[in-house]
């Protein structure tokens, strides 16, 4: 027995043999499978042990299941574990050590679980094989392939097992509604398949597209509305709202103007229609068609300044601050700058001057003129304009 417990005690304690990996929830030894690569557990109870143990740091073992499946207590036994629940496994183990050490207990556990590689295929971000651990779920794995792209599908995500079984996963339930049937545990052996989305709906403006699951937006300033906004498309679900989309997609920004948002829809013939779609309505929340596009507006947390300073751009709104700010912000004004004839637009057009406005909103632009005439405002440029004429009048003696 001495034998048997050195054997064990020399593999060492769980944190030096492989890191510990974060969970969403805790291990359910009814529905955990054990595989190849996690490391057990062992402890034995009795009065025996409480003397072998004298010289040792403590009196739980450790060991590593084998690549075949197999998890082995020298000087004991070795069984057959992969495949097995993880109370199924344990059982089978602390049988085994009674039945070959009587009037001894030993107990059994998962001490760390093991990582394997998924490839996961189709549309998403970043096609791959991905390192997971065995408590890792379908959206861990798409959150490190870099999420589903435009053209995927997130309602029929393939799941092929080892075994050649196909699962079909709608992630849209976990997302939503937070049910983890849909969002299930992956296996040794899975490979992860993303299809191409059958029809699409577009989404624009004061919306996130955050997340492993919209992917699917341009980053450049060309392909979005207006400063701050994003734009992007994704799968269609029939009977899918307006506020059911914005929710899969991340919701809307704090900027967003909710009550405002709408779906531009385009009608046989080739017209478009625009109907209402207020986010904070419940009575007004109209399903969405294929090929719709759905608009949410808003104000970005911006001030562009424009005009002659020294670098014109879009800068960051703070709360409270005049339009100097903001220009001192762009590098202050340039010579030929016109001060009095400072004008601010704000988001729904109006203009108003510098004067009238002490403090400049969100989204409003600040845009700087140039003056009418520089070189007569200019006392520097006024003499040497008279001091040339009267040089070129003397020339004429």
């Amino acid at each position: 027995m001495i034998i048997l417990l050195l054997f064990l005690i020399a593999s060492g304690e769980p944190s030096e043999l492989i890191p510990t990996v974060p969970m969403i929830e805790e291990i359910n030894p009814a529905e955990y499978i054990v595989g190849p690569g996690d490391i057990l557990w062992f402890s034995i109870q009795g009065v025996g042990p409480v003397m072998l143990f004298e010289n040792l740091d403590g009196s739980t073992l450790y060991m590593t299941i084998t690549p075949d499946g197999y998890a082995v207590v020298p000087s004991t036994g070795a069984w057959l574990v992969a495949g097995l629940r993880l109370c199924e496994a344990t059982n089978l183990i602390e049988a085994g050590f009674a039945s070959k050490y009587p009037g001894l207990r030993g107990m059994a556990g998962l001490a760390v679980i093991r990582t394997f590689r998924v490839p996961v295929t189709g549309h998403v971000a970043s096609q791959g094989i991905y390192n997971v651990n065995g408590a890792s779920r379908l959206t861990d794995l798409l959150n490190v392939a870099g999420g589903i792209a435009s053209a995927g599908s997130w309602t029929s995500i393939q799941i092929v097992h080892s075994n050649g079984d196909t699962a079909e996963v709608d992630i849209t339930e976990f997302l939503l509604n937070g049910s983890m049937q849909s969002n299930p545990v992956l296996s040794q052996g899975d490979r992860v398949h993303i299809p191409l989305a059958d029809e699409f709906v577009s989404i624009e403006g004061a919306v996130k597209m955050s997340g492993s699951f919209a992917t699917a937006y341009g980053g450049s300033a060309e392909y979005t509305a207006w400063a701050g906004s994003i734009r992007g498309t994704v799968e269609y679900i029939p009977g899918e709202t307006v506020s059911g989309l914005v929710q899969r997609v991340g919701g809307t920004r704090t900027w967003a103007s909710r009550d405002s948002c709408y779906i531009m829809r385009t009608l046989p013939g080739g017209t478009e229609e625009k109907i209402g779609a207020p986010l904070d309505d419940s009575s007004i929340d109209p399903e969405l068609l294929p090929r719709d596009r759905v608009v949410c507006p808003g104000i970005p947390p911006v001030v562009t300044v424009s005009g002659f300073v020294h670098s014109p751009g879009v800068y960051s709104h703070t709360a409270g601050m005049g339009a100097f700010f903001y220009i001192s912000q762009a590098g202050g004004l340039l010579r030929e700058a016109r001060e009095s004839g400072i004008k601010i637009v704000l988001a729904g057009g109006r203009e108003i001057g510098i004067r009238d406005i002490p403090v400049v909103p969100s989204g409003a632009a600040i845009v700087v003129p140039r003056k009418a005439f520089v070189g007569w405002q200019d006392p520097l440029l006024i003499f040497t304009s008279i001091a040339s004429i009267i040089i070129a009048w003397k020339s004429l003696d």
